[in-house]
């Protein structure tokens, strides 16, 4: 033991030798009073991070306020006709009843029927096959699910969830809809542009991973359907690029942009209600909404089941609680089962109709 104590020692003899007849006293000088201050800084933030695991995490609470009469469907339809900055966070579940398959639904979901997928291409879960680490590896199994079942057909349409939305724009309510959706059908609604933010990005452009160079919708869809990885033909340097043209989607390992960090850091302050349709709160950063805006702020949540019930994965993780079940509740309410009929009901409730451009 005490042989392998002193060979760095006689290393760092030997490196000292080295640096004094090679570099001046000055330079020396800095060097020492730079590594001090490093040594002191990493000294400091070890302490921190120690003493921040050592505290306990707080236990959510439910808000000891809310604008609501109650935590009811009626309470937050006579709320809503007041609101002016509603937030809508949007997931897969408002598109099924077009024909988008979500994630998660077994047997229909993207994660089910893949056993062919990861067989063919030596995959070990359904999740990889989604990664940006995969597709960086080997974009072809991507390409492959994409053209299969992933890019929206011609014939999907908006349902009764994504109208909503919209009419919540023309009531003057509305102050952003967050979907983590990539099919493109909120657009199709007529939603202004800047009322929506695709947070996972969509096919609706794509990038060349080496060159950069964009490429419009039918340019990224002609590429998915080609039968074969999309290559890009720009000429660099008098050379074809070949660069892999990826979708400009969001994979499950890459960054969202900097822009949703921004925009929603402004909005969630500005939020008077939150309303949740069709997704389960499992990916962050955008499941960190409903914690992000003020306490005593309504939420509505309609989706097939309840979400984000567990107190104890609440205080150990970012995944949102809702207070649906708990007799302190003020502001949390719940409507289950299938969303375009809840969307229905609320629309009796509020008294409102679809505008003209609805189609039948």
């Amino acid at each position: 033991m005490a042989e392998a104590k002193e060979r760095p020692n006689e290393a760092r003899t030997e490196a000292q030798v080295v640096i004094d007849n090679y570099v001046p006293g000055s330079a020396l000088a800095a060097i020492d009073a730079g590594m001090a201050r490093l040594d002191a800084l990493y000294n400091d933030i070890i302490g921190k991070a120690t003493k921040l695991m050592s505290q306990d995490i707080p236990t959510p609470s439910p808000s000891q306020t809310s604008p609501l009469a109650e935590p009811s469907v009626d309470a937050v339809v006579d709320y809503l006709k007041t609101c002016k900055n509603v937030l809508v966070l949007t997931g897969a579940g408002i598109s099924t009843s077009a024909g988008i398959p979500d994630f998660r639904t077994p047997g229909t979901g993207l994660y089910s029927n893949v056993e062919s997928y990861l067989t063919k291409f030596n995959i070990n879960s359904p999740q990889e096959l989604f990664s940006y680490t995969l597709f960086l590896e080997n974009p072809e199994p991507f390409f492959d699910r994409a053209k299969d079942q992933m890019y929206p057909p011609e014939q999907a349409r908006p349902t009764l969830a994504h109208y909503f939305i919209k009419l919540l724009e023309e009531k003057g309510c509305l102050l952003r809809n967050y979907t983590q959706n990539i099919d493109m059908l909120q657009s199709k609604t007529g939603l202004s542009d800047d009322k929506i933010f695709e947070c996972h990005g969509s096919f609706r452009s794509g990038t060349c991973m080496k060159c950069k160079v964009k490429f419009n919708q039918q340019q990224v869809k002609d590429g998915i359907f080609s039968g074969s990885v999309p290559r890009c033909k720009a000429t660099v340097n008098e050379m074809v690029c070949d660069g892999v043209i990826k979708p400009d989607i969001v994979m499950f390992g890459e960054n969202l942009s900097q822009e949703y960090l921004v925009k929603s850091s402004v909005d969630v302050g500005k939020c008077d209600m939150l309303i949740v349709m069709g997704t389960s709160l499992t990916v962050g950063p955008v499941n960190r909404i409903p914690n992000e805006i003020p306490p005593s702020t309504p939420r509505l949540i309609l989706n097939s089941e309840k979400i984000c019930t567990d107190i104890q994965e609440a205080t150990h993780t970012n995944c949102p609680m809702f207070w649906f079940d708990h007799e302190g509740n003020k502001t949390d309410v719940f409507m289950g089962g299938d969303i375009d009929q809840s969307v229905m009901e609320l629309m009796e409730k509020l008294g409102w109709t679809w505008s003209h451009d609805f189609p039948e």
